[in-house]
């Protein structure tokens, strides 16, 4: 990896896990250490201004790392989660004092119920044709920075495959995800962390009193589908808009139509 200039000064916690490993409840729990604001996938819904869709489509075409790094991560004291844990490995370089925590579920089998349930649930598809359905109509429901999110993922620089291909084996996946951070973290920068053990690992890897509030536990998967619901209503009501226009524009034609041959 070429050589990257300590530039982010602000970054402290790095979460190498993958999205559904308790990333949201990491956030919570750091946040509430003192190691906030945290980065986290939903953050990409809510700030917009980052144009996160622009700065992911640079990382593809191999622009500087560090200068878009910097753009996505400005001003945060972690980063948890898509699209931050695909890029563990230059924010180890570009913050050498910063800590991993490496998120984990019971078993891969866990997680890929999980991602097919949620996030990956296009798996749901149960053929090709459906699923070739499915990859038309997405980028009508979902914001526009998730189409290239997807591509980083599938490109080396993430995992390599399609998470969403119904022919991708995401057991292997999360098991060759897992190993990679563990064979390229120094040991004494690595948490490895299953958010059921609850703070008192995660405190003292982070060198922090133990809170007296109980640990955090969020993001369950009917958690995230209300979330997803929430953002999904907004597309949906572009969508309808655009049906509406185009039956009015069919309409207006019909009756130019209809015009024309009475005159």
């Amino acid at each position: 990896m070429e050589k990257i200039h300590q530039v982010m000064t602000d970054l402290q916690i790095i979460g190498a896990g993958l999205g559904r490993t308790g990333t949201m409840t990491l956030k919570l729990a750091l946040e509430q250490l003192g190691f906030g604001p945290c980065h986290h996938m939903s953050e990409t819904f809510k700030n917009p201004e980052r144009n996160l869709k622009l700065h992911l489509q640079s990382i593809l075409l191999g622009d500087d790392p560090e200068r878009l790094m910097e753009t996505l991560f400005e001003g945060y004291r972690a980063v948890v989660d898509y699209p931050g844990c695909l890029f563990y490995e230059t924010l180890m370089e570009m913050n050498p004092n910063a800590k991993v925590v490496l998120t984990l579920r019971d078993s891969p089998d866990i997680w890929v119920k999980s991602v097919r349930d949620t996030i990956f649930c296009m798996h749901a598809a149960r053929n090709l044709f459906t699923w070739k359905l499915m990859e038309l109509i997405r980028p009508l429901v979902t914001s526009a920075h998730i189409p290239v999110l997807l591509q980083i993922m599938e490109s080396k620089q993430g995992h390599g495959v399609s998470p969403i291909d119904p022919s991708t084996n995401l057991a292997r996946v999360y098991s060759d995800w897992t190993e990679r951070v563990k064979e390229t973290v120094p040991p004494d920068k690595l948490l490895i962390f299953n958010v059921k053990q609850g703070w008192k690992p995660l405190c003292e890897f982070l060198r922090v009193p133990v809170p007296e509030t109980p640990f955090p536990r969020t993001n369950s998967t009917h958690m995230f589908w209300e979330l997803r619901w929430k953002y999904a209503k907004k597309s949906l009501s572009k969508i309808a808009m655009i049906i509406g226009l185009f039956g009015m524009y069919i309409f207006v034609f019909k009756f130019m139509v209809k015009f024309d041959h009475k005159i």
